[in-house]
């Protein structure tokens, strides 16, 4: 017969921003639980977990009786410690076995140590469910914590009620000094009253008839049909914002929308501080129509409907004083050019040792000006103006009110100046890319002025010694390199292939580094390696497993991040190849008999057998077409081509003795074997790829 148990804590409304991390370390940590029971694998469905503004639950089923008996192994001390000459149990074993309510005869020895084996008899999942909720839940860790009663207690909100049954039965316990019981509440305002809850079942409806929809998902498909309906009301569209129905759908019980409008006259600021202010600062969706951003917009509410229009009214009061300050500071801002801005930059502090945002801007447009004379792009006004004017509006009273702008405000009023489209398109992009999912800069100009942002960032703190530590990276370093990483890895509709280690060079170069600048190099060379194992495997970038990326990253990553793509799948497609075995085994057999030995300069007069001299004329007309391959990217192709040379390898290992005596010889025999290998070596170390052989004999 199986079992089940929901639980239930109530508190005060909750951040909504906080709420699915909690839900995912709870997840987490009743998965661990579940475990710990035995019986097999979670079956999908046994753990549901889920929140409101003001709860969060789980339910489990399908819970076994009791926990499985397990066998348990308690290492002693040693042999010599627990027996005398005599073979007396001495004063150490004695206290071993009282500490764990065991006999003498129920020890033995075993590599020098005396161990203990015993059963454990399976608690029953009641009493374990009892004392690992409450260590989830308190253990449970919130960005923040307040006091509530005496004080005696810290948590994200004060809690109300608990309740916990098992099997349709209270199962008791406390967390934060509340008491659990069967007893919770319905919606604050439309059902407060008490609700008896005493299985998994009757959960959720009896919670929807007290107006409260527990399951998120449920919650989210009601906001967004009711989203389609309004938008359509006024011939538009809602805006596709995740970042808002992800709060959205953690700020109500019982969700309702409502359509609201705010002054016309308000559109003539630019739509993006108007959609700033909407989704940031009142958490409300636009609506657009026909690309157009209208003066309507929508805002969620905790209940069903507006008859009063209350709700409406109280959203546009608030909006239209929101906008009425964004137009003041847009018509302030407007008094001053960005370029009467710059001497304000010095004033702006940066870091303490790495100046002020003038300092930082003049770095910027050193490292953009060498950047663009690596990649020959010939008239490089654009590129300076944009890097020179990047951070000017630092000082705008727009960025100062919304910092969630800068940089984007700061190409808006480059535009509005008349300044050419590549100069404020590469203001307006430069903070790209801010996350992984997030878009490029449109040019080639935006997107140099970004890389030169962040290396100077990088290069600047990481010079000064303040590198990210474990956890801890408080000045978004490493998304910094990220967003190097993906400018670098990107393609169209423009591509930065600048070698890494030249591109180090120039942010070393200017802030001036002196005689320490060559560890520090080595130390953004490879703190920008694992940003790039880290995107390599994330799936916009083609998810590529760990033993791909080690093997080819290992022939090479630094010089060119879209050819470090190319090989990538051509090493997919290969180990996906019947031929794939020939190509590890021969490369394999090539590392364990050369193994540090690098020449790959081969002696035709000390060749003496007929394999090895078979070997060398065959190497030179392939290796000869695989460095034609290379050159022309068709790694696959390359791949296929060494692959030919395993029968010829084989004889060679067959026939051949290559730790012969005679030096010479044997070092000249490891060259050959190098000179071939390092044919396959240009595209990928393959022997880093981790194959189960039983997946090519079965083909």
């Amino acid at each position: 017969m199986s079992h089940s148990y929901v639980f239930e804590i109530v508190l005060e409304e909750i951040p909504a921003w906080m709420v699915q991390q909690r839900l995912d370390a709870i997840q987490k940590g009743l998965t661990a639980m579940r475990a710990e029971f035995g019986g097999g694998e979670e079956a999908p469905g046994t753990i549901r977990v889920g929140a409101t503004s003001r709860r969060i639950w789980f339910k489990l089923v399908d819970l076994p009786a009791r926990q499985q008996d397990r066998s348990e192994e308690i290492k002693g001390p040693s042999a010599k410690a627990a027996f005398d000459a005599a073979g007396k149990p001495t004063r150490a074993v004695e206290g071993f076995l009282r500490k764990n309510n065991a006999t003498i005869e129920q020890l033995e020895t075993r590599d020098d140590y005396v161990w203990l084996s015993r059963k454990v008899e399976g608690k029953r999942i009641e009493d374990v469910l009892a004392a690992g909720i409450p260590r989830l839940i308190e253990t449970l860790h919130w960005p923040k914590a307040m006091r509530w009663g005496s004080g005696e207690h810290s948590y994200i909100r004060p809690v109300h009620s608990i309740v916990s049954a098992f099997d349709g039965e209270p199962l008791p316990l406390t967390i934060f000094g509340t008491a659990s019981g069967t007893t919770t509440v319905g919606h604050r305002i439309l059902s407060p009253g008490p609700i008896e809850i005493r299985t998994v079942e009757e959960y959720e409806p009896k919670l929807e008839e007290a107006r409260v929809i527990a399951d998120a998902g449920k919650r989210v498909e009601i906001l967004r049909t009711a989203a389609r309906r309004l938008a359509a009301e006024v011939g538009g569209e809602p805006a596709e914002d995740e970042q808002i129905w992800d709060q959205w759908k953690f700020l109500t019980e019982y969700p309702g929308l409502v359509r609201a409008e705010f002054d016309p006259s308000f559109l003539v600021i630019p739509f993006e501080v108007l959609v700033t202010v909407m989704r940031v600062h009142q958490k409300q969706l636009p609506i657009w129509k026909n690309g157009q951003l209208t003066n309507s917009y929508l805002a969620v509410m905790d209940q069903e409907s507006d008859p009063d229009g209350n709700v409406a009214g109280g959203n546009a009061f608030v909006a239209n004083a929101r906008f009425a300050d964004a137009r003041f500071f847009h018509e302030t801002d407007r008094r001053h050019s960005l370029e009467e801005r710059l001497p304000e930059l010095g004033r702006l502090q940066f870091q303490e040792k790495l100046g002020s945002y003038r300092d930082k801007t003049e770095r910027i447009v050193k490292i953009a000006a060498a950047i663009a004379r690596e990649l020959d792009l010939g008239d490089s006004a654009a590129i300076d103006e944009a890097a020179r004017l990047a951070k000017a509006d630092l000082g705008t009273e727009m960025v100062k009110e919304f910092t969630e702008l800068q940089g984007r405000i700061g190409g808006i009023y480059a535009r509005e100046e008349g300044k050419p489209d590549l100069v404020w398109m590469a203001i307006y992009d430069h903070y790209l890319p801010v996350s992984v999912e997030d878009q490029m800069p449109r040019t080639i100009t935006g997107a140099v002025v970004s890389l030169a942002d962040k290396l100077d960032t990088l290069c600047g703190f990481f010079r000064i010694g303040l590198k990210p530590s474990g956890s801890k990276d408080p000045f978004a370093l490493r998304r910094a390199a990220q967003g190097i990483v993906q400018i670098l890895l990107n393609r169209e509709p423009w591509s930065v292939e600048i070698p890494v280690e030249r591109l180090v060079a120039i942010g070393l170069e200017a802030h001036g580094s002196g005689s320490a600048s060559e560890n520090v190099a080595a130390e953004l060379r490879e703190f920008l390696a694992d940003r790039v194992r880290t995107l390599l495997e994330h799936s916009r970038y083609g998810a590529w497993a760990y033993d791909e990326i080690a093997a080819t990253m290992a022939s090479g990553w630094g010089n060119s991040l879209p050819d470090l793509l190319d090989r990538l799948a051509a090493i997919r497609a290969s180990r996906n190849s019947p031929e794939f075995l020939s190509i590890l085994d021969s490369a394999k057999r090539i590392r364990n008999i050369a193994g540090e030995e690098t020449s790959t300069s081969v002696n035709a007069s000390l060749l003496e057998h007929p394999a090895e001299k078979r070997l060398h004329e065959l190497s030179g007309a392939v290796i000869d077409q695989i460095d034609e391959l290379v050159a022309g990217k068709h790694y696959s192709d390359a791949l296929v081509s060494f692959a030919a040379m395993a029968p010829e390898l084989e004889t060679f290992f067959n026939d051949v003795l290559v730790m012969v005596e005679d030096q010479a010889v044997r070092m000249n025999r490891i060259a050959l074997l190098n000179r071939v290998g390092s044919a396959a070596r240009q595209i990928a170390d393959v022997t880093r790829i981790v194959v189960d052989r039983r997946d090519y004999n079965s083909r």
